[in-house]
């Protein structure tokens, strides 16, 4: 039986996808990246914002098509949609074989497998399909979430925090350098909650050195690190391994205190900017990464320029905006006044383009400079390899386009010969 997959929404998802295609690897599945001859599709949905459950559903019915055309036989459906909206699914687009959650994903992707009638095991148990390989891996460190902002729906749908015991993540950490990948990022909803809920004395700087000081691990790099859980000893930790990238995922979602209140995020204005300074002061060659979000329920135009400002001033290295999405199930879906969807607009519109006026600016800074380049793959529009730097996480942060004779996967002293806002050019050096 051929297997196609589709992994829609973020990282974390992205690895549970990986997972379920090891699984069905292990049983006797073949897997397929081409839909159009896959015997079965499986989609693992997003369902955290109303784009990313308007991607999901369109993605379910164009292969409800491709099954009414003859090419797919079975279409299974698992993830945070289905997770949540699994009733409402079952009755709207009956054409899917079965739905599954995003819950215990070991028992999800078994119930997958025998859904499928692969009941053949081989191989390793909890082998795991790395779809990024050989150039990098997401290493999902917890399921779930304890956080209760007042805007997210993850709670809900993934459960409370669960972090995983940290002689399985090392175990998965050396299996996935065995496959000759050199950067692994860590992930989970807030990775700084790490090990709160295990009942020892153990947090992320203890996970983080463990894993530094595996032989082959070249980057490593964290995300989802909550600024007010971020310690002195993760710091140092980033601070003194060479191999932890210096950049650090940094959500701080807003910067008015009357906001952060009402978003429930457990923290303020004065500890953000201490946080922050913190890091600049003892990591000085640190790339901070943030997201901040615009239009929340009653987001006023001083509260909005605060952010502005406040963006302006802390020029963050890499910056990610977000438009308020009221989910069911939230306190801030029934929040009021609602701002309107074109003064959202607008508000994201004028900080994405101080963010480009920003990036466009350091990374000129950058032009003459020879910068250690990761190598991700051959992009054929532009007729050059692309790779990152290590202030750069994949998909979403800036890439480097790089002429000359490289691997991928490898790394190369490369020369920055020019420069636009989201992009560096060079050659090797």
């Amino acid at each position: 039986m051929k297997v196609h997959i589709v992994s829609l929404g973020c990282p974390k998802n992205l690895v549970d996808s990986e997972n379920i295609l090891g699984e069905l690897k292990r049983r006797g599945a073949k897997i397929t990246f081409n839909p159009q001859e896959a015997d079965a599709i499986v989609i693992n949905t997003c369902g955290f914002i109303e784009d990313a459950k308007k991607e999901s559903i369109e993605t379910i019915f164009q292969a409800v098509r491709l099954k009414e055309q003859g090419n797919c036989r079975r279409l299974i459906v698992t993830g945070c949609l289905s997770q949540r909206y699994r009733q409402e699914l079952e009755q709207g687009i009956p054409e899917v074989d079965a739905y599954f959650g995003a819950r215990s994903i070991n028992d999800v992707q078994r119930s997958i497998a025998e859904t499928l009638g692969l009941t053949h095991c081989n191989g390793w148990e909890h082998a795991r399909e790395v779809t990024t390989a050989p150039v990098y891996a997401y290493l999902k460190i917890a399921e779930g979430c304890d956080n209760r902002c007042s805007f997210c729906a993850i709670p809900l749908i993934r459960g409370p925090y669960q972090s995983r015991p940290m002689d399985e993540i090392v175990t998965e950490a050396r299996r996935l350098i065995t496959m000759g990948i050199q950067e692994l990022i860590l992930v989970a909803q807030d990775t700084t909650y790490y090990g709160q809920d295990l009942g020892q004395e153990v947090e992320l700087a203890d996970l983080v050195e463990v894993l530094s000081q595996i032989e082959g691990v070249r980057w490593l790099r964290l995300l989802y690190t909550y600024p007010n859980r971020i310690t002195d000893r993760l710091i140092d930790v980033i601070a003194e391994h060479p191999n932890v990238c210096k950049y650090l995922d940094v959500p701080i979602q807003h910067i008015s205190d009357r906001i952060l209140k009402r978003m429930l995020r457990g923290t303020n204005r004065r500890e953000i900017e201490t946080i922050i300074e913190k890091l600049c002061q003892r990591i000085p060659d640190l790339a901070i990464r943030t997201t901040v979000m615009v239009g929340f329920p009653g987001e006023s135009d001083s509260d909005f320029q605060q952010l502005y400002d406040f963006v302006e001033t802390s020029r963050f290295e890499r910056l990610g905006v977000f438009q308020f999405s009221p989910e069911e199930g939230t306190p801030a879906f029934d929040f009021r006044p609602q701002v309107p969807e074109n003064v959202k607009q607008e508000r994201y519109d004028a900080l994405m383009a101080l963010q480009q006026e920003i990036s466009w600016e350091e990374n000129q800074k950058l032009v003459g400079e020879k910068l250690l380049v990761h190598i991700d793959r051959f992009d054929d529009e532009k007729g050059c390899f692309q790779g990152r730097t290590e202030w750069d996480s994949p998909e979403i942060d800036n890439c480097v386009y790089v002429k000359g004779e490289v691997n991928e996967g490898e790394f190369y002293s490369v020369l920055i010969q020019s420069a636009t806002q989201y992009e560096l050019y060079g050659i090797i050096d």
